[in-house]
C-alpha cells in the first residue's frame, strides 16, 4: 500500500514538473520565431499570417483538448501536445518556404492548445489549484519573455536564423522525457485525480454537447470578461510600438517588462484574500482606466501587465470553484483568451485606423465597463450541484 502511495506521489510530482517546465519551453519556442520574421523570405502579409497561425491553431483546439482530457485523461492530451510542439520546432528549423512555415506554425498552435487546456484542467482538480495555477501562468509568461528576448539574442550570437528555434526545441525535449518517465512508473494509466472525470470517461459523447452549451450560457459573463480583459493586453501591445515612438529593440524590452509584471502578479495573486469575482470586477475597473491613460502615456502597459496577471488567476480560481468539469471549463477559458488576443487587437486597430486611437481606446474601455457590471451575475460560492443546468 505504501509503495502504491509513493508511486502516485512520485508520478504526480513528476507530472507537475512536466507541466511547469513544458509550458515555459513551449511558449518560448512559440515566440522564438518573432525576432526573425522580417528576415523570412515572404511578404509582410505572409509574415503576419505566420504570426497569427499559431494563435489560430491554439484557439480552435483548446476546447476540444479540454473536453478530450476529461474523457481520456489529461496525461495523454498533455503528452500529445508536447510531442507535437517538439516536432513543429524540428520542422521549423528545417524548412525555409514561408507557406510551409505557416502550416507548421498552425500545427505548433494545435500542440499548444492541447497542452495548455489539459494542463489547466489537471491543475484545477488539485487541492492546491490556486498556487499551482499562479505558478503555471507565471511560467507561461516567462516562456513568452524568454522566447522574445532569448530568441533574437541566440540568433545574433550564432549567426543562424534558426538558432533560437533549435535551442528552445532542444529545451522542449526535457518535459517530453519527464512525461515518458512518468508513464514508465508503475500503474501507468495516469489520467487525473478526479473521480468525476473517471465517471465522465465511461459516459457517451452525446451529453458532451449539452455540457458545453450549458456552461457557455451559465458562465457567459465570465467568458465575456476573459475575451475583453485579456484582449485589452493584445490591443495595447499591438499599438505600443507606434505610440511609444521607441526603437524596435527598446520596444521588445518594454513588452518583455510587461510580461515580467504579469509573472509577478500571477505568483502574488493567490495571496490576495479577495473573492475571485470581486477581484475580476476591480481589475476590470483598472483596465478601463488604464486603456484610456494608455493613449497619452503608453508606459501604462507595465501596470496593465500586472493587472492582467490578477485577472487570469482570478478567472481560473473562479472556474475551479464554480464548475465540476474542469476539462470543459479550461477548454472554454483558453479558447476565450485566445479569441480575445486574436480579435480585440484586430478590431481595435481597425477602429484606430478609421477614426483614432482615442476612439478605439474609449470603445474598449466601455467594454471593460460592461464587464464590471455583468460579472456581478457570477456568484462564486463553489459548485454545489445547483449550478447544473
Amino acid at each position: 500500500m505504501s509503495n502504491k502511495i509513493g508511486d502516485e506521489m512520485t508520478r504526480s510530482n513528476l507530472f507537475l514538473f512536466s507541466l511547469f517546465f513544458g509550458v515555459a519551453s513551449l511558449m518560448a519556442l512559440s515566440n522564438a520565431i518573432i525576432p526573425i520574421l522580417p528576415s523570412l523570405n515572404g511578404a509582410l502579409q505572409i509574415q503576419a499570417f505566420i504570426y497569427s497561425a499559431y494563435f489560430f491553431g491554439a484557439m480552435i483546439t483548446t476546447l476540444p483538448g479540454g473536453i478530450i482530457s476529461d474523457r481520456i485523461g489529461q496525461f495523454r492530451v498533455v503528452t500529445a501536445g508536447m510531442i507535437l510542439t517538439v516536432l513543429s520546432g524540428v520542422f521549423l528549423a528545417m524548412v525555409s518556404d514561408p507557406v510551409l512555415i505557416l502550416l507548421i506554425r498552425l500545427a505548433e498552435g494545435v500542440g499548444a492548445g492541447l497542452f495548455v487546456s489539459a494542463s489547466l484542467s489537471w491543475i484545477n482538480y488539485q487541492k492546491e489549484h490556486a498556487r499551482f495555477s499562479g505558478i503555471f501562468m507565471a511560467l507561461l509568461n516567462l516562456g513568452l519573455l524568454l522566447g522574445l528576448v532569448g530568441g533574437g539574442w541566440i540568433t545574433s550570437i550564432f549567426g543562424d536564423l534558426t538558432a533560437g528555434i533549435i535551442f528552445f526545441t532542444i529545451i522542449s525535449v526535457v518535459p517530453v522525457i519527464s512525461l515518458l518517465f512518468c508513464f514508465g512508473i508503475r500503474n501507468p494509466d495516469f489520467t487525473d485525480t478526479s473521480a468525476l472525470a473517471r465517471e465522465d470517461s465511461q459516459q457517451g459523447w452525446h451529453p458532451l454537447f449539452s455540457d458545453v452549451s450549458n456552461m457557455i450560457r451559465r458562465q457567459a459573463p465570465l467568458w465575456f470578461s476573459v475575451i475583453v480583459l485579456l484582449g485589452i493586453t493584445g490591443f495595447v501591445q499591438a499599438l505600443y510600438p507606434d505610440l511609444s515612438g521607441l526603437p524596435a529593440a527598446e520596444v521588445g524590452t518594454a513588452l518583455a517588462v510587461m510580461n515580467l509584471a504579469t509573472i509577478i502578479s500571477s505568483i502574488a495573486a493567490p495571496w490576495f484574500r479577495i473573492e475571485p469575482v470581486l477581484l475580476i470586477r476591480i481589475s476590470a475597473v483598472l483596465m478601463a482606466i488604464l486603456v484610456l491613460v494608455f493613449v497619452q502615456y503608453p508606459s501604462s502597459i507595465f501596470i496593465m501587465g500586472f493587472v492582467a496577471g490578477l485577472v487570469m488567476i482570478s478567472q481560473i480560481r473562479y472556474l475551479a470553484m464554480a464548475e465540476r468539469k474542469q476539462g470543459v471549463a479550461m477548454g472554454l477559458y483558453t479558447t476565450a483568451s485566445y479569441a480575445g488576443m486574436t480579435f480585440l487587437p484586430s478590431i481595435g486597430g481597425y477602429i484606430a485606423g478609421f477614426f483614432s486611437v482615442s476612439v478605439a481606446a474609449s470603445l474598449i474601455a466601455l467594454l471593460a465597463g460592461i464587464c464590471v457590471i455583468t460579472i456581478g451575475s457570477c456568484k462564486c460560492r463553489g459548485f454545489d450541484g445547483s449550478n447544473e443546468a
